[in-house]
C-alpha cells in the first residue's frame, strides 16, 4: 500500500513536468473571449503564433491587468468557436431528452456514439417532465433498470441494473456504497443529469459489480443568469419549496455562483412515516482563463423519515390468507421508537486545466461527513418463512427491535491526465489516472426480539396496536476503515471510421476492522471495445469488460465472503439517423462469480451462489418525432440463471425477465393551445422469482401522466403515477418477505422563473 501511495504522489508531481513537455504556444495559453465562457472540453485548434523578437522587460502588472490583456488579444472568431463548442459538454445542461456527450463511460468528454458501452443519460428536463421525486424514480424509463425493485424505500435508492445492484457516484467519485444504510441520498432537484452506465466499469472506477454504476452530475454554476422558485403539493400531504439560482458574480464571468435549496414536509405511503428534507447546496466557480476551471460545491442535507418498508410476510401480500390481504399502508414498527435520520455535510472540488489542445489535467475530490440514526421494528418472517405466525388464526407475528447509530467520514479523490497525440494515421486520446477512496465508520448497535425469544410479544398485522417497545442496549461496534487505491490507463484511438477503446487498471483495496486482521485485496481489470462508423449514422460495436467487487466482513453464511469477479461481452449499435434521434441496442452475456443473494434458509446473512450467468438484450429509442412530439421507448430482456453452487439451475432473485416502457410528450400548439403540454407513459414489469424458484412475483403494468401550462415566467404542472392505483408487489424473497410498490401519487407544482 505504501508503494502505491508513493506512486500516486509521483504521478501528481509528474503532471506539471508532462505539461512542460507539450509545445504550448502563447496563443494557446491566452484567454480567448471578452467574457470567459465555460471550460471547453475539446477546444478548437489554433495555429502557432508567429515568432518575434523578445519584448523588452516590463514592470510587473496586477493580475487583473494581465487577465484584461489576455482577453483583449483574443480574435472574435475564436470566441465564437468556443461558444459553439460549449453547446453541450459531458457535465453541462441538456435541453430536452437527448444528450450527445458524456464523461461517465470514458472519464473524458466523449460523444455517446463513440463510447462502446450502453449508457443512458437522464436529463434534468426529463426528470421534471416525469415528476420523479427520487433518483430511482428517475430511472423508470431506462432499459435494463428495475427502478423500484424494493418499492418506495425511505432509506435510499436501490435500483437494479441488469440483475445486479450498482454503486452510486456523484461527479465521478463514489457517494453511496451498495446496500449500505444512512448514506447521503442526493435529491434529483440538485442534479443536472443522471447517467446510467450498464455493464462492468471497474477499469475506470475500481470495485463495482457487473451492473455498472449510476453517475449523478451536480448542477454547477452557469454564466447565463437563471433563477427559479417552485412549490409542490401532492399525495401524502407532500409540501415542498425549492429554489435554484445561478449566474455571474463578476461582469467578466471570472467568478460564477449557484445556489440550490430544497425544503420538504411530507408523509409517505406507509402510516406514521415522515419524508422530511432540507437541502442547502451553494457552489462557486473560478475561471481565471479559458483553460482553467475550478468549482467548489458545498452541501448540507438532513433527511428525517422512518421505515417505509414493513418487510411483510408472503401470506397477506403475495396471496391472501384467512384474514385477506394486509393493507399497503401498513406500518409494522413502533411510532414512538421508529426513526431513520441521515444528516450529511459535504464539500467537493472539481478542477480542470488545459495546456492547449495537447494536454488536460483534472482533479476531483470530496469530503463527506454523515451522521445517521436507524431505529426500526420489523416482523420476524425469517425464522419460519412458510409460517411466521404465532397464532392459529394467522394474524400475529413476533418482531425484532433494532437500533444503530453511525458516524461516517469519507474522502474520495480522482486525478488524471488526458493526452492527445498521433502515431501515423492513428489519433489517440490517452488517459492516465490515480483515484483514492477511504471510509471511516464509528457505530453502536443493538437488537432483540420484542418480549424475548421464549414468549415474544405478538403483533397483529391486520389490526395493529402500537405499544411502546423496549429499546435495545447499544454496544459500540469495532471501528471500521476501508480504503481503495487504483491506477488506471486508457487509450481512445481512431483510424478513419474505426474507433477503439482499451484500458487497464490495478486496484489495491483494504478493509480494517478494529481487533480483526486486515483484509487486503488486489485485482487487475481491463476493457477493450471496437466500433465502426458507417456513413449513414449507424455505429456497431463489440466490448469485453471485467468487474471486481470485494465483499468485506462476515456477511456470508459460513464466514468471510469472497470477492466477486465478473466479465461481460456486449455486442451493440448506436444509430443516429437524424438530429434529435438516438436508437441504441445491445445484446450481452455476463458471468459473475461469488455473487451475493439472500439466504433461502431464512437467516439475515447472504449466500454466495457460485457462478451466475446473465444474458440479455436491450433497445432504447429517444427521439423528437416532430417539433411538438418527443418519445422515449425502452425494452429489456434478462435471462439470469445460477450455473454453479448450492442454487445451481435456479433463477436469480428480483430479476424481471421482460420490461418495457413508453413515454410521450406532446405540445398542443397545433391545436392552438399555446403553452399547454401533455405527457403520458406506460411501464410493464414482468414476473420475477424469489431466489429459490418457489415463489413468483406477478407481472404488472402501470400508467403515468403529466399536464403542464406555461405562460410568461410561470409553469404549472400536475403529474400522476400509477394512475389506476394498481396494487402490486415489486419483489418477494425466499427469506420470507415481500415489498409493496407505490400506489397512485399525484403531484402539483407551480414554478416562477426569472
Amino acid at each position: 500500500m505504501n508503494a502505491c501511495l508513493k506512486t500516486a504522489g509521483w504521478l501528481g508531481a509528474a503532471l506539471p513536468m508532462l505539461a512542460a513537455m507539450i509545445d504550448v504556444t502563447p496563443a494557446q495559453a491566452q484567454s480567448s473571449a471578452r467574457e470567459l465562457p465555460a471550460v471547453v472540453v475539446d477546444q478548437p485548434s489554433r495555429p502557432p503564433a508567429a515568432r518575434s523578437r523578445p519584448a523588452p522587460r516590463r514592470q510587473a502588472t496586477s493580475a487583473a491587468s494581465r487577465r484584461a490583456a489576455q482577453r483583449a488579444q483574443t480574435p472574435p472568431d475564436a470566441a465564437a468557436a468556443a461558444a459553439g463548442a460549449r453547446a453541450e459538454t459531458g457535465t453541462g445542461p441538456v435541453r430536452g431528452y437527448l444528450a450527445n456527450q458524456s464523461g461517465t463511460g470514458t472519464k473524458t468528454d466523449t460523444p455517446l456514439r463513440e463510447t462502446p458501452q450502453s449508457i443512458t443519460v437522464v436529463t434534468a428536463d426529463r426528470i421534471t417532465d416525469q415528476g420523479a421525486l427520487t433518483v430511482q424514480e428517475s430511472l423508470r424509463y431506462v432499459p435494463g433498470v428495475f427502478a423500484d425493485a424494493y418499492g418506495p424505500d425511505s432509506r435510499g435508492d436501490y435500483p437494479r441494473i441488469r440483475g445486479q445492484d450498482p454503486n452510486i457516484y456523484l461527479d465521478g467519485t463514489r457517494v453511496v456504497n451498495t446496500w449500505q444504510f444512512n448514506e447521503w441520498r442526493p435529491d434529483p432537484f440538485t442534479l443536472e443529469r443522471i447517467e446510467v452506465l450498464r455493464g462492468p466499469a471497474s477499469v475506470l472506477y475500481g470495485d463495482t459489480s457487473t451492473a455498472g454504476l449510476l453517475n449523478l452530475v451536480s448542477k454547477r454554476p452557469q454564466p447565463e443568469a437563471f433563477n427559479e422558485i417552485g412549490v409542490q403539493y401532492g399525495s401524502f400531504n407532500r409540501k415542498q419549496v425549492q429554489m435554484d439560482s445561478t449566474g455571474k458574480l463578476t461582469k467578466d464571468g471570472e467568478w460564477l455562483y449557484r445556489f440550490v435549496g430544497v425544503f420538504r414536509d411530507s408523509n409517505s405511503q406507509t402510516d406514521y412515516v415522515k419524508d422530511d428534507r432540507i437541502v442547502l447546496a451553494p457552489s462557486l466557480t473560478w475561471r481565471p482563463t479559458n483553460n482553467t476551471n475550478w468549482t467548489v460545491l458545498g452541501t448540507y442535507q438532513k433527511d428525517t423519515t422512518g421505515s417505509s418498508t414493513a418487510f411483510l410476510p408472503h401470506e397477506g401480500t403475495l396471496f391472501p390468507g384467512p384474514n385477506g390481504l394486509i393493507p399497503v399502508r401498513r406500518f409494522a414498527s413502533d411510532p414512538s421508537f421508529d426513526k431513520y435520520q441521515t444528516e450529511t455535510g459535504a464539500i467537493s472540488s472539481l478542477f480542470e486545466h488545459s495546456f492547449g489542445d495537447g494536454l488536460k489535467i483534472r482533479h476531483n475530490m470530496r469530503y463527506t461527513h454523515v451522521e445517521g440514526i436507524y431505529r426500526s421494528v420489523y416482523p420476524d418472517n425469517y425464522s419460519n418463512p412458510a409460517d411466521p405466525f404465532l397464532d392459529p388464526a394467522h394474524r400475529t407475528v413476533a418482531r425484532w427491535v433494532s437500533s444503530r447509530q453511525t458516524t461516517k467520514d469519507a474522502f474520495t479523490s480522482d486525478s488524471n491526465a488526458e493526452l492527445k497525440f498521433a502515431t501515423g494515421a492513428i489519433t489517440h486520446k490517452a488517459l492516465f489516472g490515480v483515484d483514492y477512496r477511504t471510509l471511516g465508520e464509528r457505530a453502536s448497535s443493538g437488537s432483540h426480539k420484542d418480549g424475548g425469544d421464549v414468549t415474544p410479544t405478538p403483533f397483529d398485522l391486520y389490526a395493529p396496536v402500537y405499544n411502546s417497545v423496549v429499546p435495545p442496549t447499544l454496544t459500540a461496534e469495532p471501528d471500521l476503515r476501508q480504503s481503495q487505491l487504483g491506477l488506471y490507463a486508457q487509450d481512445q484511438m481512431r483510424l478513419g471510421p474505426w474507433l477503439a477503446v482499451v484500458g487497464i487498471r490495478q486496484d489495491f483495496v483494504s478493509n480494517n476492522v478494529q481487533g480483526s486482521p486486515a483484509e487486503d485485496t488486489r485485482a487487475t481489470t481491463g476493457r477493450a471495445g471496437l466500433m465502426y462508423e458507417l456513413p449513414f449514422g449507424l455505429t456497431p460495436y463489440v466490448t469485453y469488460a471485467q468487474s471486481f467487487t470485494p465483499i468485506f466482513g462476515s456477511a456470508c453464511v459460513g464466514g468471510i465472503c469472497k470477492a466477486q469477479q465478473g466479465e461481460m461481452v456486449e455486442l451493440g449499435f448506436k444509430y443516429n439517423p437524424m438530429p434529435g434521434t438516438a436508437i441504441n441496442g445491445a445484446i450481452f452475456d455476463t458471468i459473475e462469480k461469488n455473487r451475493l443473494a439472500s439466504d433461502p434458509g431464512g437467516t439475515l446473512f447472504s449466500v454466495q451462489t457460485g457462478k451466475v450467468r446473465i444474458r440479455g438484450a436491450e433497445l432504447e429509442v429517444i427521439t423528437r418525432v416532430t417539433p411538438d412530439l418527443d418519445l422515449i421507448g425502452a425494452y429489456s430482456y434478462l435471462n439470469a440463471i445460477v450455473e454453479s453452487g448450492d442454487n445451481a439451475g435456479k433463477r436469480v432473485e428480483t430479476v424481471p425477465e421482460h420490461q418495457a416502457s413508453l413515454w410521450a410528450k406532446y405540445r398542443l400548439t397545433a391545436l392552438g393551445l399555446q403553452g399547454v403540454t401533455v405527457g403520458g407513459g406506460v411501464r410493464y414489469i414482468g414476473v420475477s422469482w424469489d431466489g429459490a424458484d418457489k415463489l413468483q412475483t406477478p407481472d404488472y403494468t402501470l400508467f403515468d401522466a403529466m399536464i403542464r401550462y406555461e405562460t410568461g415566467p410561470w409553469r404549472f404542472q400536475v403529474n400522476a403515477s400509477n394512475i389506476a392505483d394498481k396494487r402490486h408487489l415489486t419483489t418477494c424473497l425466499a427469506r420470507g418477505d415481500c415489498f409493496y410498490g407505490i400506489g397512485r401519487t399525484v403531484l402539483g407544482s407551480a414554478t416562477y422563473r426569472f
